[in-house]
């Protein structure tokens, strides 16, 4: 998924968003004149992926949407929209809420061209199955993030050419689109490779389309699907060469990108290429020199960074000091600072990558379906246990005084998961996702004093000026 081929450039000029509907006709290159080699056809679904790194600039409206309405980041507050999401403040009217569905419908679009014309390519049949697999696979995971924010969506399972298609297209029901979801991951793991290598690292895989199945399994509460579709994932880990990093911060070392813990990760490339990862200055304390500048755009709560037990260290990857052009030491309050490319002198250039998916969230979300399943049995125990160990500084396969006891109840063992999940994953934008799939968005946040967090909060609203737009499309619930 390097994409730096500058035929995906042609895109931009003739894909249109699906249901955003305010966008210029295409150019004189019509999308048929396009589609006639095997490099138009990669191009293509490069400019699948790569609308995943423009929800908001470097993907931080995964941040914003993700951990920032939870009990784990706040927003600086200088941006009125972020606020408003920080604070259950959400209108209808808001722009981030407005430009993740235009990006995410605009991704879509683009899978559904691939989709629809790839296979008319006279093309090695091999490459031309793999890469409608990948479309597929990213058409599936644009709507998941669709379906978790802003409930039932029109279902586009078509290319888009003109401005009057999706006018009057209904929302789906939740139903209707996680059985496409389904779908179309499952018809991708059996076309996707097992691995790849060199240029093409990062790209979707088989084991990539299983573990997000398990997710989508899990958020549905399917929990043996979940748990059977993570032991598949599991079992095949040496196939697929996955595995835990002995160290917690060698996850996110730049030099570790799309390592043996990537299991789908979203690709940055430095060099100039406007490619370059973002998210470092976003993090990074206010002021610092970090890529020049740093933002400071988004920081942990207090609550989050006193929460970890003594010891975990999974807490050193946050920052509260700085050295200035001065060489002063400037101490301010906790930031994350788990994505650090030492070499990013500009915003945005960092080398590093954004995870989706990794294998420790895979042991994870086995061992919370099993635990539903079943009970926590000895390997749901085991895989937390290892998340646990690293957490500590442990062997991964050792038994160790950070492990939990063999005969940990039911419920405690899924108290105990929620937390490592919440530890694991920081500034990962899982948090919202995993409060609501839980049904724990309102009785966390309400007890941690967002008094005016509300059930209608598990969805986003519906952007206003897409309402405008269609008709028929309706508000959600309490907007």
């Amino acid at each position: 998924m390097k994409l730096r081929n500058i035929l995906y450039l042609i895109l931009f000029s003739i894909f249109i968003t699906a249901c955003s509907l305010e966008e210029d006709p295409p150019s004189n290159l019509a999308p048929t004149n396009f589609y006639q080699s095997s490099s138009d056809a990669v191009a293509a679904v490069n400019a699948v992926y790569d609308a995943f790194n423009q929800i908001g600039d470097q993907s931080r409206n995964l941040i914003i949407m993700g951990d920032i309405p939870s009990d784990d980041a706040n927003p600086l507050p200088i941006n009125a929209d972020r606020v408003q999401i920080g604070a259950f403040s959400t209108a209808p009217t808001n722009g981030i809420v407005l430009q993740t569905w235009q990006v995410i419908y605009q991704g879509i679009n683009r899978s559904n061209a691939a989709i629809d014309r790839i296979p008319n390519i006279a093309m090695d049949g091999k490459l031309q199955a793999r890469l409608v697999a990948e479309a597929k696979f990213m058409r599936a995971v644009y709507y998941f993030y669709l379906v978790r924010w802003y409930g039932g969506v029109p279902l586009m399972l078509s290319e888009t050419t003109s401005l009057e298609a999706g006018k009057d297209i209904a929302r789906a029901s939740v139903p209707e689109v996680y059985a496409q979801i389904i779908k179309d991951l499952t018809e991708a793991e059996s076309a996707l490779p097992e691995i790849y290598t060199g240029a093409d690292l990062g790209r979707a895989t088989a084991g990539a389309a299983k573990a997000m199945l398990a997710k989508v399994y899990l958020t549905t509460k399917d929990f043996t699907k979940a748990r059977d579709k993570a032991q598949e994932v599991i079992t095949n880990a040496a196939k697929y060469k996955y595995g835990l990093f002995d160290k917690y911060i060698d996850v996110f070392a730049v030099g570790n990108k799309n390592g043996k813990e990537s299991v789908f990760e979203i690709q940055f490339v430095a060099g100039g290429v406007g490619q370059g990862n973002g998210m470092i200055t976003y993090f990074a304390i206010e002021n610092s020199p970090v890529t020049g500048r740093g933002f400071g755009s988004f920081f942990p709560t207090v609550e989050l960074y006193n929460s970890y037990a003594p010891g975990d260290k999974r807490k050193e990857l946050y920052i509260n000091s700085y050295v200035n052009s001065a060489g002063q030491t400037v101490t301010t309050y906790q930031h994350f600072n788990k994505y650090v490319d030492p070499a990013a002198k500009a915003f945005p250039e960092g080398n590093n990558n954004f995870p989706i998916i990794r294998y420790a969230d895979v042991l994870m979300m086995f061992a919370e379906a099993e635990n539903e399943v079943a009970g926590p049995t000895a390997s749901a125990i085991e895989f937390v246990n290892q998340i646990r160990r690293r957490a500590f500084g442990f062997p991964l396969t050792m038994p160790s005084t950070a492990d939990l006891a063999s005969g940990i109840p039911k419920d405690e063992f899924r108290t105990k998961i929620y937390e490592e999940i919440r530890w694991e994953f920081v500034a990962e934008g899982h948090r919202w996702f995993d409060l609501v799939r839980t049904g724990r968005l309102v009785s966390v946040l309400q007890a941690k004093g967002k008094t005016n967090v509300a059930e209608k909060h598990n969805l986003f609203p519906i952007p206003q000026r897409e309402r405008d737009l269609n008709p028929k499309l309706e508000q959600n619930p309490g907007y």
